[in-house]
């Protein structure tokens, strides 16, 4: 039988700092057809360490190629040496795919380590893909691929969005799930994809060049019967929707709800729109306590509404004080999402964004932010060709985007004191509230966090960002945690 290798990258410091990695659902999910007639082997470096060794012994003539996947930042640097250092083992082909080299696949391609660019949904791409390598067919019949061929990159035809409920369940057994539980309120979690893109159109999200604007989902019946199989098979007392927005379809969502009121876990969301969550009727947030939900995190993004409205978020901050007091009646943990630094924004809109932030702690004890980013030019969005006109230069070189990443300042009208103020706001934000105290993994992050947050606090009330020398040593820091 041949043989496909999957590499997952290190991410980079919050894999680190969590009690355990996520799981590689992106991998998984490539492997959903490929298991039915390869052999595959999935190789993780954020947890072998060994893992140069792994591929030297799994790396043989069996293989017909080997994949990764990449997100825009850090990762972008782990995957290339591990696509180079396979390549110094093997003439075999390197297979890149996720939303950034989707979007980017020729600066991907100019790269010697790397052969071949899927597009998209990777499910029924790779598949075919691993097909026509091991039966020597032309790669030009497999839609969804981008590749070098004879020194010209050639662009099939693009795939279609998958059919969901079409979909296999991910194949678990390719990794050791217990070992991929990170703590949320105390209680292993696992990771699960319910539904995949957003119909919206924010201008910072890669959601609308990468998923079409397309929301994509599986039916409630099936979520909770392999919500049941998980429970069953590996003891699971936690789940974390990955969705990037949960509630789309409320009556959907609803069935889930009931569904899981069944099964007695506790279970998170990572995606949800304040507006949806106001639309919800008090028995349905009295519904979401009662079957287990402890957190949803919600896109808030600025304490502004002209820069809501530029970046066509289609909220207001109105409706985002209002949903953090509404849940505050209720036994679910609200988790912000905030960035600064967009273009145009003024040091008055920063503030706001500030006692936003502020006032959504004062309001609610139990809401938290999760740290407050600086805002990225994401190839593909509409603030990315905005930020071009006011000046910003894009890496040309593959490796350049691996210094970029929400807590890494990379746009040109935040230079000198502006920017200084920007890195002290971005490293206080992780400190305002308890989220290192339930996420961390090691006790000395967890006691120097309780012991920095009053002063954190301090700055963000008083907007005092001078002497940022706890910033400056604390960076340092991170910069060690994330290698």
């Amino acid at each position: 039988m041949k043989k496909v290798i999957l590499l997952q990258p290190i991410v980079g410091l919050l894999d680190n700092i969590k009690s355990a990695p996520g799981l590689p659902i992106s991998l998984l999910t490539a492997a959903k057809f490929l298991v039915n007639e390869f052999e595959v082997k999935l190789i993780d470096q954020r947890l072998d360490q060994n893992w140069k060794e792994t591929v030297k012994k799994e790396l043989n003539d069996d293989v017909v190629f080997v994949g990764t996947t990449v997100m825009l930042g850090p990762e972008v640097k782990f995957a290339y040496e591990a696509s180079r250092y396979i390549k110094s083992l093997k003439d075999v082909p390197v297979v890149w795919g996720g939303p950034f080299v989707s979007v980017l696949p020729d600066q991907a391609l100019a790269e010697d380590g790397i052969d071949i660019i899927v597009v998209g949904d990777g499910e029924i791409t790779t598949y075919e893909l691993a097909k026509a390598l091991r039966d020597h067919k032309p790669l030009e019949e497999v839609s969804g691929l981008i590749f070098k061929k004879n020194g010209k990159i050639i662009r099939n035809q693009t795939r279609p969005l998958v059919d969901f409920n079409k979909m296999p369940e991910l194949p678990y057994y390719l990794v050791e799930v217990p070992r991929y539980l990170p703590k949320r309120e105390g209680i292993p979690t696992i990771d699960m994809e319910t539904s995949r893109g957003c119909p919206f159109n924010c201008h910072f999200c890669y959601n609308p060049a990468f998923n079409l604007r397309s929301w994509r989902w599986y039916e409630p019946d099936l979520v909770l019967k392999r919500i049941k199989k998980l429970k069953e098979e590996y003891g699971i007392q936690g789940v974390w929707f990955v969705d990037d927005e949960f509630f789309i379809h409320p009556n959907r969502a609803r069935k889930i709800v009931e569904g899981l009121m069944e099964l007695n876990l506790q279970w998170e969301i990572q995606g949800a729109r304040a507006d949806s969550l106001l639309a919800l009727k008090d028995e349905d947030l009295k519904l979401l306590v009662k079957s287990g939900c402890k957190q949803i995190n919600i896109g808030a993004e600025s304490g502004s509404n002209r820069i809501l409205q530029m970046v066509e978020k289609r909220i207001t901050t109105q409706q985002i004080i209002d949903v953090n007091r509404r849940l505050r009646d209720y036994d679910i943990m609200p988790w912000f999402y905030f960035m600064i630094g967009f273009p145009t924004e003024t040091l008055a809109e920063q503030k706001m964004t500030i006692d936003l932030v502020m006032k959504i702690l004062k309001d609610n004890p139990r809401a938290k932010i999760s740290g407050i980013g600086c805002f990225t030019p994401y190839p593909g969005t509409a603030l990315f060709d905005e930020a071009l006109k006011l000046g910003y230069r894009a890496p040309t070189k593959l490796l350049d985007w691996s210094t970029y990443a929400v807590d890494r300042i990379n746009i040109p009208w935040l230079t000198g004191a502006d920017r200084r103020r920007v890195e002290t706001i971005q490293f206080s934000s992780f400190f305002i509230d308890q989220k290192p105290e339930d996420v961390a993994r090691n006790w000395w992050i967890k006691l120097a966090a309780k012991l920095y947050r009053p002063f954190a606090r301090f700055r963000f009330k008083h907007h005092f960002y001078r002497f940022p020398l706890d910033a400056y040593v604390g960076n340092i820091i991170k910069k060690k945690l994330a290698q």
